[in-house]
């Protein structure tokens, strides 16, 4: 279990300094979101991706052992076509939730933005190579599913805290809430459906995509309620 403990705690120091920095660089100093630098944003999360592969390449060549050429064609494609197409859709459909964007100025996803959308990719990856790295690390340390399981829920949940205090309760509650429950699914797809890692990166950009759709579709609250929430 000792020998444990080091490559997990790298792991979460690498999502943690990831997230700081970004949180303090862009989002505090120069003001910027994922929609406002998307390509600033694409290369950070994506260099952050190339480090958790080059400290833990046997883990990360794992996960895509079995992604087949197909795989990969499919993988892009959604990332890069689907997801800012269905924004884009749904955009031009219901519109912009504005009420709730002037709330909530810094939430991307209620953009609906296409350069959010792709920013976001890089993220997703970079989050996804590191829980998946985790996950194995834990398996094949001897760890039974049911403690990595646990072990996850509440490491991915606890990912998400800071949003409590960079977007608020309603937001931390949102993520932290989903947070935990992809830590039960992420740990199922990895450990035992060929190429997961490929479901749990369309599963965890799907949250976005599909939340974007979801609020852009939310009508505004009547007066009272509205009042409540400073959006009269």
């Amino acid at each position: 279990m000792n020998q444990l403990i080091l490559p997990v705690v790298i792991l979460i120091l690498l999502s943690s300094v990831a997230r700081t920095i970004h949180f303090q660089l862009f989002d505090k100093y120069f003001k910027l979101s994922f929609a406002d630098a998307p390509v600033w944003s694409f290369l950070y999360f994506s260099a952050w991706a190339a480090l958790a592969a080059l400290l833990f390449p046997s883990e990360i060549a794992a996960l895509f052992s079995r992604v087949s050429i197909l795989g990969y064609i499919a993988l892009v494609f959604f990332l890069v076509v689907v997801s800012p197409v269905l924004y884009r859709m749904v955009r031009a459909q219901d519109g912009r939730p504005e009420w709730l964007a002037a709330l909530f100025p810094d939430e991307g996803m209620l953009t609906l933005s296409e350069r959010y959308i792709l920013a976001k990719d890089a993220d997703v990856v970079f989050q996804q190579f590191v829980a998946g790295a985790m996950i194995l690390v834990l398996a094949q340390g001897g760890v039974s599913y049911p403690a990595v399981v646990g072990i996850f829920v509440a490491l991915f949940a606890a990912a998400h805290l800071y949003i409590f205090h960079t977007d608020g309760l309603a937001w931390g509650l949102y993520y932290t809430t989903y947070a935990a429950l992809a830590g039960f699914a992420f740990p199922f797809l990895i450990l035992f459906v060929p190429a997961g890692i490929v479901y749990a990166i369309v599963i965890h950009m799907l949250f976005y995509v599909l939340s974007g759709i979801f609020f852009a579709a939310l009508p505004r609250p009547g007066k009272a309620v509205a009042r409540e929430f400073g959006a009269a």
